[in-house]
């Protein structure tokens, strides 16, 4: 809910990777900076279609650099906070599917929604960036990957993400990505790797999270095991970014 997530992620509630490589101090600014490297992707784009916009903080940047937003979305709370959080913008909150999108739009974004989709659905991601962009159009896109060497075994079994935090869930093979988007006529342009980023980030999300479980911040009915378990999702992930076994990206 969102009265959990507001108590360990920063201010504008954005829960992804940010960015610490243009210099910033705290998390606040490394996310904004992050929304700002999203933006810079699309600049000029008038009309934009926001795959996946949690608590519409990059809608909210996008729309102040002038762009009429679509932004999309399946949780009724995030929506909710959303749409009050950022009354009066130049955005078009929607409860939809991306498969669902019809029109088409000077750019698309979506950061880190796609490893949520599923493996047998990354076609029609692709497909919906293919049909929702119009002719030379720019997707944005950050996403997480695993390296090619663990991905085989990784998408045999259920790991502990996938068990107890995001079911469903599975981390991009790059390389089939690249295919799938070559496919559509989609050219791969501008990545960047940030893995370093994402580790500060789960570093200070996971001091967050301490403070607020010290303070009793937390919601009620965040027990004990729970606190156990998203202490160890936080640190687990934290171990992957550094250890070179996950990586994000831009592109």
């Amino acid at each position: 809910g969102n009265d959990f997530y507001s108590a360990w992620l920063d201010p504008a509630l954005v829960y992804s990777s940010a960015r610490f490589d243009a210099g910033a101090k705290d998390l606040a600014a490394a996310q904004q900076d992050k929304l700002t490297s999203i933006a810079a992707r699309i600049a000029g784009a008038k009309t934009v279609l926001e795959i996946g916009c949690g608590w519409g903080a990059l809608a909210a940047r996008l729309a102040s650099d002038g762009a009429q937003v679509t932004a999309i979305s399946l949780s009724d709370a995030q929506l909710h906070w959303a749409r009050e959080r950022h009354a009066g913008a130049a955005i078009e909150f929607r409860k939809q599917d991306y498969r669902d999108v019809t029109g088409q739009f000077d750019a698309i974004a979506s950061v880190e929604m796609v490893e949520a989709v599923g493996r047998e659905y990354w076609p029609a991601f692709f497909d919906c960036i293919e049909s929702c962009l119009k002719p030379g159009g720019r997707a944005a896109v950050q996403y997480i990957a695993i390296s090619e060497e663990l991905f085989d075994a990784y998408a045999a079994n259920v790991d502990f993400i996938q068990s107890y935090i995001f079911p469903g869930g599975m981390l991009v093979r790059e390389s089939a990505f690249r295919q799938l988007a070559a496919e559509r006529g989609l050219v791969w342009q501008d990545q960047e790797l940030f893995a370093g980023d994402y580790a500060e980030t789960l570093r200070i999300w996971r001091e967050n999270f301490e403070l607020a479980v010290n303070e009793g911040r937390l919601p009620a009915g965040f027990d004990a095991r729970f606190v156990r378990l998203w202490r160890y999702y936080l640190m687990y992930c934290e171990g992957g970014f550094r250890g070179g076994g996950i990586d994000v990206a831009q592109v």
